[in-house]
């Protein structure tokens, strides 16, 4: 759709909800103040109070709407609870005395030629009580709605995170177990068996710690960083003795506070094994694979771009779902670079401090 189409659809859904608000609105009130509370019954009177309801409905509708969506965004109800809701009775409360003034003033204006002292002066008290206390109530009708769809928002991004967890678990776990990572363990090992069995004794061992590993970490949702450096080291240690010279890794992430720092389980494994999955490995073109720390904000992972022909079988979630729990965690995210040479993924990072 062209964009002047969808601006003149805005337009014209706004325009609706203001007729609406006018004809609705202002008739309801217009019919209750003056038929049924009213001493006259006059159509002329009628009418007029129609009009002068109508364009105060719209005025308090529409305007408390919108200070109700920005304070929606300054001041979030899950974040601030009882500064939002004194925030919002003070400025919806303002907000409608003030535009009721100014409705009653232009109407005595406009339609009576009252003069603005005149029309201060005869103000009536019980007319301010009255917007006050509709006010009051239409503010209580939006401040439970808003909370409870910021309730409502923040159970369904839970149960989305957990989704995402689990999910990014299964990829890992998928490639973990499946026949070919299965296969090609298995078939080392029996190679090594007879070359070296102290090799080949560490090599069970270092893949049962990562075994180990994906299943105590299947409910966590953070973990130290120091925990997972480990079972990297385990199955780079893995990856080293099954691809030999093909494959040249560096980790250089020592640091005096790296105890302070917990990180989402099996992430620095899942984007090796991204990186294995999508690039050419051998001793011709070694896949070079880098672990560092990137200033004081993110853990970085970068490998050379070699990019294979084939397409691997892969489910395709696993970056992703690592970016969402991400973002949902906290404000930052991951931060992704390719270039012509090179592909890196920085993950942000987390302290107990902000857990």
């Amino acid at each position: 759709m062209p964009t002047d189409e969808k601006t003149a659809n805005v337009i014209w859904k706004e325009l609706k909800k203001v007729a609406a608000h006018f004809f609705l609105g202002g008739g309801s009130l217009a019919f209750l103040f003056t038929v049924v509370f009213g001493n006259y019954v006059g159509i002329q009177e009628f009418i007029t109070d129609w009009i002068f309801n109508g364009t105060l409905w719209v005025a308090l509708g529409l305007g408390n709407r919108y200070i109700f969506d920005w304070l929606d965004e300054k001041m979030p109800w899950l974040d601030m609870p009882i500064g939002r809701t004194v925030a919002s009775a003070a400025t919806t409360i303002a907000y409608s005395v003030f535009v009721a003034f100014l409705v009653f003033i232009g109407f005595a204006y406009l339609i009576y030629g009252r003069s603005l002292v005149y029309s201060i002066k005869n103000i009536d008290k019980g007319f301010v009580t009255t917007v006050v206390v509709i006010t009051i109530l239409v503010s209580m009708f939006f401040h439970g709605r808003g909370f409870f769809i910021a309730w409502r928002k923040a159970i369904q991004e839970a149960e989305e995170n957990k989704r995402l967890a689990l999910s990014a678990q299964y990829e890992s776990l998928k490639n973990q177990v499946n026949p070919h990572f299965l296969f090609n363990s298995f078939n080392v090992l029996s190679t090594l068996v007879y070359k070296d069995a102290d090799l080949a004794a560490r090599f069970i061992q270092q893949l049962t710690k990562v075994y180990r590993y994906v299943l105590e970490t299947q409910d966590s949702e953070l973990v130290p960083l120091d925990k997972e450096l480990e079972v990297l080291d385990a199955y780079l240690f893995l990856l080293k003795i099954r691809f030999q010279d093909a494959i040249e890794i560096e980790v250089n992430l020592a640091g005096e506070n790296k105890e302070d720092i917990v990180i989402l389980p099996l992430t620095l494994q899942m984007l090796t094994e991204n990186a294995i999955k999508h690039n050419i490995v051998s001793r011709r073109d070694p896949l070079k694979l880098s672990y560092f720390f990137e200033g004081n904000d993110y853990i970085c992972i970068r490998n050379n771009l070699q990019l294979r022909s084939d397409n691997p079988d892969s489910l395709g979630v696993g970056l992703p779902n690592i970016q969402a729990r991400y973002e949902y965690l906290g404000d930052k995210a991951l931060k992704i670079e390719e270039s012509e040479t090179h592909f890196s993924v920085s993950i942000p990072i987390i302290t107990l401090k902000e857990v």
